[in-house]
């Protein structure tokens, strides 16, 4: 054997044995198993059962529970942040501070935004709370209309709207006809369904002092302090226009006793069948009530023309009883 190879390979073997014993006094510099039961990893002075100053790795599972406090089983006090999936099975409760994610997707959560869970569970950004209930801010008067492929009209839905102090929902030939419904699938512009379990009233409308202006019961009948009506036919002063055909009253008679009802006014059963238009049965009671005039003031006429040929006939009389005497 070579007495030199031999004596290198001794060298080496002592270089490797002091390595290890300077690596593992300075290691147990930082690491402790105490008699007291406590374990120190990166520290010496371990004041828990299990103390580790700096990060740790775990390729297993970690189980953490105290049989001491029946709901208490793991407690974090600074940051926990989880890099994978993270599963809970019980209920998470959050008793102080926000719940917050974020960020969602390439987006933020808005102060007034929303959170909404797709069809398969995941939450994600809903985006911002406004435009969910209308558009901000309003979109032009006049939208640009879409067609397909073959030229026909694409509608799209009309948005709810908003302005200064205003809600509106904007209409135009490119959208179809906005139909606002409380309580049914609307039919019309505005489409109000009362209950039958509660009776509200389906419009009630009061100044700043709460008097009402206007209120309409379940039952159909409508209070209001005052109605105008817009005429769209001449009202009735025609009627004392010199070529007006003043019917006779004895024809008049006649068309009661036929008809059971006025000339030119709707009968009992067509105004059950039809309602009352306002403004024309208006209109119809003052066309009667100007003839009514017409009839008195003619009546007056004869009257008075009787009057004259009966003092004409009593002077006469006077005149043919004094030549007796």
């Amino acid at each position: 054997m070579n007495h030199n190879l031999t004596s290198k390979n001794t060298k080496k073997l002592w270089i490797a044995l002091v390595s290890v014993a300077t690596f593992s006094f300075a290691f147990g510099q930082t690491n402790t198993l105490p008699n007291n039961g406590n374990v120190g990893i990166g520290t010496i002075s371990p004041t828990t059962k299990l103390q580790v100053n700096g990060s740790a790795r775990i390729d297993s599972s970690l189980v953490v529970r105290d049989s001491v406090v029946f709901n208490k089983t793991a407690r974090v006090k600074t940051d926990l942040r989880v890099d994978g999936k993270a599963i809970l099975k019980g209920d998470v409760v959050i008793r102080e501070g926000d719940f917050r994610i974020k960020p969602l997707g390439d987006t933020t959560l808005f102060g007034d935004g929303v959170l909404m869970i797709n069809s398969n569970g995941k939450v994600k950004n809903g985006g911002d709370l406004k435009s969910l209930i209308y558009n901000f801010p309003p979109l032009p008067q006049q939208l640009p209309c879409l067609t397909d492929a073959n030229g026909n009209l694409v509608y799209s839905s009309p948005f709810w709207q908003a302005g200064q102090q205003t809600m509106f929902v904007l209409n135009n030939n490119c959208l179809p006809d906005v139909k606002v419904g409380i309580g049914v699938v609307p039919t019309a512009k505005l489409h109000i369904k009362t209950s039958n379990t509660f009776q509200t009233k389906p419009i009630l409308v009061e100044d700043h002092t709460g008097n009402k202006l206007l209120q309409l019961n379940s039952d159909g009948l409508l209070y209001a302090r005052e109605i105008k009506v817009n005429l769209d036919q001449a009202w009735p002063d025609y009627v004392f226009e010199k070529n007006y055909p003043l019917m006779p009253l004895n024809e008049v008679k006649s068309f009661i006793a036929t008809n059971n009802h006025l000339p030119n006014v709707p009968s009992a059963s067509e105004m059950q069948e039809q309602g009352i238009n306002v403004a024309e049965t208006n209109v119809l009671l003052m066309e009667k009530v100007e003839e009514l005039t017409l009839y008195l003031i003619d009546l007056q006429e004869q009257l008075k023309t009787q009057q004259e040929l009966l003092q004409k006939q009593q002077a006469i009389i006077d005149a043919i009883q004094q030549q007796k005497q």
